[in-house]
């Protein structure tokens, strides 16, 4: 699941370069069938964008060395770290994000990005704070209570964050992935609950989106499988397949964590992974729950020594 944090500026910048007839592999054609390799379905990882690597670029010769008001020069700090963020490249990234809170300290999109990073790097207390600020600035901003609420999840703070889950979900009832996330941080407080809730918000979704076939996955409708196979199927670019196989891992890794499957659940979150979607929810968190899972495991094999 991507969500978008690039300012008008970018864009512009994005559509010029385009104009201007530089290569991009967004959308580079599907050549032959999907690959298959023990029953999974593999891809390379996403190249790098040749856009964004000039859009960089360019934006970085304009900061360095236009006159700007701090309004535009923060936008173009900020665009800049959304960029280096889809390259994965998050130092970068982080670095930008402040700079533009020093030139525009009521910037609620530069929080909400901090706010992911931090989370990313187990800094929680510093995460909440960043989104908190985001929403003081921002109370209707579109994604910080997706992105706190993962923050709460990985916390351990459920019940907050089936709140911002919950409100999150309201906003769009037809997204499945807000239905997958509202599910999910109620699996462990009540899990039959939380199941028949996600077959209530299942019959709100817009089936004809692909990701409505996770929530068929997640209820058991559609069996691992078949989910696996019909992520190859009806594609358009090798991007979409890439980003169908970052997203659809990711969540076979979250059941199998339910069903305390962990090693199944790392290689899942390895195949995430492997997709290099770098701005996908799904692949900045499968990170995450990789050395969650090596810590337990760590954990597990020290106290097997004790005993």
């Amino acid at each position: 699941m991507k969500f978008s944090g690039v300012t008008l500026l970018a864009i512009t910048l994005a559509m010029t370069l385009l104009v201007s007839g530089c290569a991009s592999t967004d959308k580079t054609p599907i050549n032959s069938e999907p690959h298959f390799v023990n029953n999974v379905v593999i891809t390379e990882p996403l190249r790098v964008d040749y856009k964004s690597e000039l859009a960089i670029a360019k934006l970085t010769q304009i900061i360095n060395h236009a006159q700007l008001e701090k309004d535009k020069l923060a936008e173009l700090l900020y665009d800049r770290g959304v960029m280096y963020d889809s390259l994965g490249l998050r130092s970068l990234a982080q670095l930008d994000f402040r700079r533009a809170l020093e030139h525009k300290p009521d910037f609620a999109d530069a929080y909400n990005f901090i706010g992911i990073h931090l989370t990313l790097m187990g800094q929680y207390t510093q995460a909440f704070e960043a989104f908190d600020s985001a929403l003081e600035i921002d109370p209707e901003h579109k994604y910080v209570k997706l992105n706190r609420g993962i923050a709460l999840h990985y916390y351990g703070r459920n019940e907050l964050a089936m709140e911002d889950f919950e409100q999150f979900y309201f906003e769009k009832p037809q997204d499945p992935y807000r239905a997958i996330w509202l599910y999910f941080s109620e699996l462990d407080k009540d899990a039959e609950g939380a199941r028949l809730r996600l077959i209530y918000n299942s019959t709100q979704l817009d089936n004809q989106l692909w990701s409505f076939e996770i929530v068929q996955m997640l209820l058991g409708n559609l069996d691992e499988q078949n989910f696996i196979t019909n992520m190859g199927k009806n594609l358009r670019s090798q991007r979409e397949l890439a980003e169908r196989l970052c997203e659809g891992y990711f969540y076979l890794a979250k059941k199998e964590l339910s069903l305390g499957n962990d090693e199944k659940a790392k290689n899942y979150f390895r195949l995430a992974l492997s997709t290099g979607v770098h701005e996908f929810v799904e692949y900045k968190y499968a990170r995450l729950e990789l050395n969650k899972l090596y810590e337990k495991a760590r954990q597990q094999y020290e106290a097997s020594l004790v005993n």
